[in-house]
């Protein structure tokens, strides 16, 4: 029997109420008892939560007290609702704006929000992003890098914030950094998994700084998210529709995180290292210069695999350009979402580091490997599934850390869609016969902290998560220079 945690939220303080920037909509809430009708009946319990929830979400404000038996944020309840009833709910929507446009004259409109919510539920899923192993990185739109550095950074984010997930990169040699923590702001709460060495008794999960004894299970978080255990992979969900899976892998005494990020296609209001979703892998990794006009970005070019994995690998003119590339990355574009102690969510910060921790002595590629490391893990990679465009970083990873290769296998799964009638049962004589509830066993831990309501969010103690909101950051509020000069290693 399948059990799961249910976060309980509660005000801790009227001084943590100055930790909340929460920025208010230029609406007032609208109610169509039309449309909770059309909910209540799909489901009297969950219809009525999510008629609250969707209001909350759209007034971005404190979530309603979620039902015991349901661990799915509303954007899951709504995609398990039968198309028919959605669309009854977008016309009848479609009217509501109508009525509230003839009675209000503004820029935004409490139903044009709520309809572009309850229509993002109906995209497609975006399978791309992801950070793994030494981190390599694929962005929202396909484009793959690699990333180096140590330190706290922002992988990515929404414009309001209220879904976003930094990493924490720990540098394990000189030259090798890896996925070691992640905090995420899933709508207002703070959850973060941290690596812990092998026999220590910390927990690796905190939400709002409260550590979950109870790991292996589901985490019902207060402001919509859910957190879902299974096969030994977490699904953190966002009630905007994003999640991330989160699996460990064992490296020496401790443990790496490989990430898996989905977010809904119709979205393009991202920005961070895995870049905006906007459809153009080219505007990916590019960074601007507010002040002088300009945009800089990687000079890439094709390779063959006799460049990744032949001995053109150790060909100077390869080697130069794939310097380039590297150091491009390391410094001007990771230096746009290098976070610091203001921005930076992890419980132990690694912000204030110098060079020679933040950035790799050598930029490592193939070209330090021998033929035979190349070779073995390529035979390796190919037995264990990997598909043909993670070779590179499969056989980066065994020969430079010892990896065993992995096929990254993709695990969303999109809710059903529930076509049993919610309609009340009868008995003969045509009384409405008792339901059962199916509630699932819950295992509650005790009150936590509330940390804020969803966009524009301070946890205790720290700003808000973002080292800007401008999806286009400003390159001389980091201190990075935009301009890629010389690199200081040859990448060999």
């Amino acid at each position: 029997m399948k059990y799961f945690t249910l976060i309980l939220a509660q005000l801790f303080a009227l001084s943590l109420w100055a930790n909340i920037q929460s920025e208010p909509v230029p609406f007032q809430r609208q109610d169509s008892e039309h449309i909770k009708e059309i909910m209540k009946a799909w489901n009297t319990t969950n219809g009525e939560y999510l008629y609250e929830s969707m209001a909350a979400m759209v007034m971005h404000e404190k979530q309603p007290t979620r039902p015991n038996d349901v661990n799915q944020t509303p954007y899951e309840l709504l995609q398990t609702m039968d198309q028919h009833r959605v669309e009854r709910l977008q016309r009848i929507a479609a009217s509501e704006l109508d009525n509230e446009r003839n009675t209000h004259k503004r820029d935004r409109y409490y139903w044009e929000e709520w309809m572009s919510y309850l229509q993002s539920t109906q995209c497609v899923m975006n399978r791309d992003g992801k950070s793994s192993g030494d981190p390599h990185m694929r962005t929202l739109d396909g484009e793959s890098f690699d990333f180096q550095n140590a330190g706290d950074y922002l992988l990515v984010a929404s414009e309001d914030n209220s879904f976003m997930i930094q990493t924490q990169q720990v540098r394990t040699t000189p030259n090798v950094a890896l996925n070691g923590s992640v905090a995420m702001n899933v709508n207002g709460d703070l959850l973060t998994f941290s690596s812990v060495a092998k026999g220590s008794t910390e927990k690796m999960i905190h939400v709002n700084d409260q550590e979950i004894q109870t790991e292996k299970t589901d985490l019902v978080l207060p402001q919509g998210g859910v957190v879902n255990y299974k096969n030994g992979k977490y699904f953190v969900k966002w009630p905007t529709g994003e999640q991330l899976s989160i699996s460990e892998r064992s490296f020496k005494s401790s443990k790496l995180f490989d990430l898996n990020v989905y977010v809904p296609k119709c979205n393009d209001n991202y920005y961070g290292l895995l870049g905006n979703n906007d459809g153009d892998r080219k505007n990916d990794l590019v960074v601007y210069d507010e002040e002088t006009g300009k945009e800089y970005t990687r000079e890439t070019a094709n390779r063959s695999d006799e460049d990744v994995f032949g001995s053109n690998r150790n060909n100077p003119e390869i080697l130069e350009k794939v310097s380039k590339e590297l150091f491009f990355i390391t410094r001007t574009y990771g230096g746009e979402f290098q976070l610091d102690e203001t921005t930076s969510l992890m419980r132990t910060q690694m912000t204030n580091l110098p060079d020679s921790i933040r950035y790799p002595k050598e930029l490592l590629t193939l070209a330090e490997l021998d033929d035979e490391q190349i070779e073995n893990g390529l035979r390796k990679a190919r037995a264990a599934g990997v598909a043909e465009d993670d070779l590179f970083e499969a056989v980066y990873d065994y020969g430079h850390l010892g990896l065993e290769p992995i096929a990254m296998v993709d695990d969303y799964v999109a809710p059903k869609e529930d076509k049993r009638s919610k309609e009340p049962e009868l008995d003969k004589s045509g009384e409405r016969l008792e339901q059962k509830e199916s509630a699932q066993p819950q295992m509650r831990v005790s009150p936590t902290i509330f940390i804020g309501t969803g966009v524009r969010v301070s946890p205790p103690r720290r700003n808000r998560p973002s080292p800007q909101t401008n999806p286009r950051p400003n390159t001389r509020r980091t201190g990075t220079s935009p301009r890629p000069s010389s690199p200081r290693t040859g990448g060999r």
